[in-house]
């Protein structure tokens, strides 16, 4: 059995959920663990998060157009291939696991390749769907033919693939390696690193959403749609948790649409007491924007609201939709406000039937639970 584990991620150690709960995994199962990950700002170069070692350097993430995101993938590239050879001189690694994007961050464990050692490729994201998104571009362009080569070769050089959904394993095995396997590794609620203190009873009917602001995720268009419903029902609230680069622009609209009293903007909070807040909601609403990428995701926020029991309204995106059906989860045309206005209306109006449909979804979710994962995840590991 392996036991040094040596990980990489081009984020935030303590941003990156899914990252924090394969860490925890290994550390759990006696694994010894490192983590090389981005310095976000006021975080120290090195410190031992609950005994994982985490070495922190690169560029921070401001991701304000093509140059800036060439330029931090880049530096982060050249300070993990760095500092993971410097490391391996005294660890000695017998598994170095690789998180996307970008793909070619893989490349960083040549070294450790060459020697022998188990390279584990994390597919979180699908980079030519991600830049089309991004940029507007189609499938012609000369950077996404770009990116889809870099995807086949990093594939290919990877010893093992895990990735975070069925449809993008689907994509995986089509395009670039059609006679590899891949693992399948969900964003999923991890029970044990935080527990829901259960549904609380409370006046007035909130609705939630949380985590990063961006404009893919479509918080505008929650906006827009929960006025329209507020004007049949004055006791409906919409909490809004975390930051990100939207949220100017998001305080303007609420401010514009004279929401003030009933859209509540929190501050990012740490996860478990996120999970806490979530005993007071009872409505979650994931409004993302649909497109050749966005299509293809399946967020951490839905496996927390479906793990805590809350009735949600989601866009209709295919891959949403790959695991959940209409009994299950209440779906809108994504983007359409008037949609999700009536959707909101309906939940308010309903509240008993959208429970039973909360109850059917965790029913569901039982079939991906993070045990599960957790163990797909440790035998990949593990060689199994």
């Amino acid at each position: 059995m392996p036991n040094k584990v040596c990980v990489i991620v081009q984020n935030p150690y303590w941003r990156d959920t899914r990252v924090r709960r394969e860490t925890r995994a290994l550390r759990s199962h006696g694994y010894k663990v490192s983590v090389i990950a981005v310095r976000d700002s006021n975080e120290a170069k090195y410190e031992i998060v609950n005994d994982i070692k985490v070495y922190r350097g690169g560029f921070q993430k401001k991701r304000s157009g093509l140059v800036r995101y060439l330029l931090e993938y880049v530096m982060f590239f050249l300070f993990a291939t760095f500092k993971l050879n410097a490391l391996d001189l005294r660890e000695k690694f017998d598994v170095v696991h690789i998180n996307t994007l970008p793909d070619f961050l893989v490349f960083a464990a040549i070294i450790q390749k060459l020697k022998g050692r188990k390279i584990v490729l994390d597919m979180h994201e699908i980079a030519p769907e991600f830049f089309m998104s991004k940029f507007g571009v189609s499938i012609r362009h000369p950077v996404v033919r770009l990116l889809l080569f870099l995807e086949k070769i990093s594939l290919r050089f990877a010893d093992e693939v895990i990735t975070v959904n069925d449809p993008i394993k689907s994509i995986f095995q089509k395009r670039a390696i059609p006679n590899k396997s891949i693992t399948v590794v969900m964003n999923t609620m991890d029970g044990t690193a935080a527990k829901p203190r259960g549904r609380l009873p409370h006046e007035g009917f909130n609705c939630v959403h949380h985590g990063t602001l961006t404009d893919l995720y479509g918080v505008d268009i929650a906006i827009q749609g929960f006025s329209k419903a507020l004007k049949h029902f004055n006791d409906i609230f919409f909490h809004i948790y975390g930051d990100g680069p939207h949220l100017p622009y998001l305080k303007r609209l609420t401010e514009e649409l004279d929401l003030q009293d009933h859209v509540i903007f929190h501050n990012q909070i740490p996860y478990d007491k996120m999970i806490n807040a979530l005993a007071d909601m009872d409505l979650g609403l994931l409004p993302n924007r649909k497109d050749v990428f966005l299509d293809l995701s399946f967020s951490n926020r839905l496996a927390e609201y479906v793990y805590s029991k809350i009735p949600v309204i989601s866009s209709d995106l295919d891959t949403v939709k790959y695991y959940f059906t209409n009994k299950e989860i209440l779906y809108f045309e994504a983007g359409n406000v008037d949609d999700l206005s009536e959707q909101i209306a309906f939940a308010y109006t309903n509240r008993a039937k959208l429970q039973e449909m909360a109850e059917s979804a965790y029913e569901r979710a039982k079939a991906y639970n993070w045990a599960i994962m957790e163990q797909r995840y440790l035998e990949v590991v593990e060689g199994h």
